[in-house]
């Protein structure tokens, strides 16, 4: 009995295995033509470029491809192998034999482990790096032979000590800080723009900020100022700059946890970048809930002819898993509700229908 429940184990550890890299290739295949359909006449556009850009531009976009398909091709993985065994009475067969429906699942949740260890694996190590270098090249228009990068942030939006703050970009430059195309609303304490300043260029000097060529615009009285260099008073600082404006996806989780260190210490908000690390661990761990989900294809009564309606309820419930989560997330971010509730609540709350769709199975 032991050798038969071990050798059905492999057998569907197997069968899963070859189900998720097919669709996943699949994913990774379709989405990537369809991307290049959409970006290769700008790619294309560059000085120079040619074959190389776009195979370029493929090696950074299909890591992320993957990252982002991998929980949909572990749920579609189960619920055709689960459907696949309950067609061909595979399942009945075991059942009868003694083997429960934890028994039965296992396999297929030990893969799906494997598999979200290896997807965080894969983000953290390959998918973050190639994000950071695409969203570069995307900035700089494709451009061939383009210098390394620095360390830069484009089209800035925040909202700080009182004041909207919008900029084209932020760079260092040997130890200096610029901002180009700078754009100040100053806020009365009803939230309505009493005055604008634009600006050339600014400066970080002497603990603030220069303002060059800046024109100020007074909404009440509608008088336009220009001055050739003037002070900026704020207590925004370069460092809680470049911290407010991180993309939390370009970045490695302990620079990330940095970030949130300093955004702490300023009293920023933190709640996006809080929401997207925890979001770092609750995506990989989704593909741990879809043998669950997916349990419900492989078990009933076949000869009920509903073997179809069971599998598109499977995937249904996947797909309900992950439209919960971008949610979860999205209020995560807003600070609707806590980082960690936005982050794995979605996750708790399915994990609890999935063993509950599995008791039932079982009694």
């Amino acid at each position: 009995m032991i050798t038969m429940q071990n050798t059905f184990m492999v057998y569907v550890g197997r069968m899963f295995a070859l189900r998720f890299i097919g669709l996943l290739v699949f994913f990774v295949i379709i989405l990537q033509m369809l991307d290049l359909l959409n970006r290769s006449e700008d790619i294309l556009a560059a000085d120079g470029a040619g074959i190389d850009s776009v195979l370029r531009y493929i090696s950074l976009r299909a890591p992320q491809i993957v990252s982002q398909f991998t929980p949909f091709a572990a749920l579609l993985g189960v619920v055709l192998t689960l459907a696949g065994l309950s067609h061909t009475s595979e399942i009945t067969i075991m059942r009868a034999a003694g083997m429960s429906v934890h028994r039965v699942l296992f396999p297929l949740g030990f893969a799906c482990a494997i598999i979200s260890l290896s997807h965080f694996t894969f983000h953290e190590l390959v998918t973050v790096k190639t994000s950071e270098a695409l969203d570069y090249w995307e900035v700089n228009d494709y451009a061939v032979d383009l210098p390394p990068e620095s360390d830069t942030r484009t089209d800035l939006r925040i909202s700080y000590d009182g004041e909207i703050i919008a900029a084209d970009s932020a760079v260092r430059i040997n130890g200096a800080v610029l901002l180009s195309g700078v754009t100040i609303y100053d806020l009365d304490e009803n939230g309505v723009i009493g005055s604008a300043i634009t600006a050339r260029v600014a400066r970080f000097e002497d603990g603030a900020w220069r303002l060059f060529g800046a024109r100020a615009l007074d909404a009440e009285t509608l008088a336009v100022t220009t001055t050739e260099s003037v002070i900026w008073t704020n207590s925004l600082d370069p460092e809680l700059l470049f911290a407010m404006t991180l993309e939390p996806d370009q970045t490695t989780l302990g620079e990330l946890a940095a970030k949130i260190d300093q955004l702490n210490q300023d009293r920023a908000d933190t709640r996006a970048p809080m929401t997207s690390l925890l979001g770092r661990f609750s995506k990989p761990m989704a593909t741990l809930v879809m043998p669950l989900l997916g349990a419900i294809a492989g078990f009933g009564v076949h000869r009920q002819g509903v073997l179809l309606m069971r599998a598109v309820t499977g995937a249904a419930l996947g797909f309900a898993y992950f439209i919960a989560e971008n949610l979860a997330l999205a209020l995560g971010a807003l600070g609707v509700v806590p980082a960690i509730i936005g982050a794995f609540f979605p996750l708790a709350i399915f994990m609890v229908v999935g063993f509950s769709i599995i008791l039932a199975m079982e009694n």
